[in-house]
């Protein structure tokens, strides 16, 4: 009995002395930083401010804090003047947990004064880099479509084209847009649906730079992104990514073509294509519409 009495004040006294630490270590963090939100200038020169910017990359005097996904509180253990450097995440191929930084746009950089115990409020504004260039940008809105339908064209019994639609990115940028449309019709006898950029992009980067494709999509039916990839010696199609239905709402895609095209001959070239299949029994008027198309890297 004298042994579990002491073994029993043993533990008690752990607890009294191990408690308060924990309660320290938690409130002793000298600092926050919260960011709510992020704002963006975009110049024309590089399409619109359709982005989803989920998250950011914080780093206080040069030392990396880490990655959060917007809104957030982040501490920081410094106080006084402190450098702030923060960069733009994105999700990557239409995932709702893997944040990747979206390299076409510059980091914010701002110096703020912090206290111990207090959280300052910031706001980072991100402009896309002057090393920048955007390849592709197709927002539809002057009725024409640099994204075109494949043989056989025009498909038979379908209809395509550019029409005006509300267009509602999770509850950012409410009003119609002009986006290109495709419908499977009773009379359909293709069965399938291919669109491809009305050019072929040469010269992208093959040194293993981050080279971007960005799109909005509302679909009701599984869609394939693909690309046809040429070099001097060999032609082939390259599946990349299947898309699922939307259910009825707009979703951002950003992709990252980098292992498609790193270490390729030099004089390779890209088309990119969406592939749709008609399903046994589908019914008509099955959509899909695109809008906000965007290719992307640093020259």
């Amino acid at each position: 009995m004298r042994l579990i009495s002491k073994c029993i004040a043993v533990l008690l006294f752990v607890l009294l002395i191990t408690l308060p630490a924990c309660k320290d270590k938690e409130t002793g963090t000298p600092s926050r930083i919260a960011i709510d939100s992020i704002t963006l200038n975009v110049d024309p020169a590089f399409g619109n401010e359709i982005h989803q910017i989920k998250g950011v990359q914080v780093f206080a005097n040069q030392e990396l804090i880490g990655n959060f996904e917007l809104p957030c509180k982040i501490p920081i253990d410094k106080l006084g003047e402190v450098q702030l450097d923060i960069f733009p995440l994105v999700f990557i191929n239409g995932s709702s947990s893997n944040l990747t930084l979206y390299v076409p746009f510059e980091g914010f950089r701002d110096t703020v004064n912090l206290t111990a115990g207090n959280t300052q409020q910031v706001t980072p504004n991100f402009k896309h880099r002057k090393s920048t260039v955007v390849r592709w940008n197709e927002d539809f809105e002057d009725n024409n479509s640099t994204l075109v339908p494949i043989l056989p064209s025009p498909f038979p019994g379908d209809t395509f084209g550019i029409v005006s639609r509300p267009f509602d990115l999770e509850g950012k940028f409410k009003s119609d847009s002009k986006v290109f449309r495709f419908c499977f019709e009773n009379t359909d006898t293709a069965k399938f649906f291919d669109a491809g950029s009305f050019l072929e992009f040469a010269d992208l980067p093959i040194n293993g730079s981050a080279v971007f494709f960005e799109f909005d999509i509302k679909t009701d039916l599984p869609v394939q992104l693909a690309m046809r990839r040429k070099n001097p010696s060999t032609t082939e199609l390259v599946p990349y990514m299947i898309i699922n239905p939307t259910n009825g709402k707009w979703k951002r895609f950003y992709v990252n073509l980098v292992y498609e095209l790193a270490n390729q001959p030099t004089g390779t070239s890209i088309r990119l294509f969406f592939d749709v299949n008609k399903p046994a029994n589908s019914v008509a008027g099955r959509e899909i519409f695109f809008d906000n198309l965007r290719l992307s890297y640093l020259k």
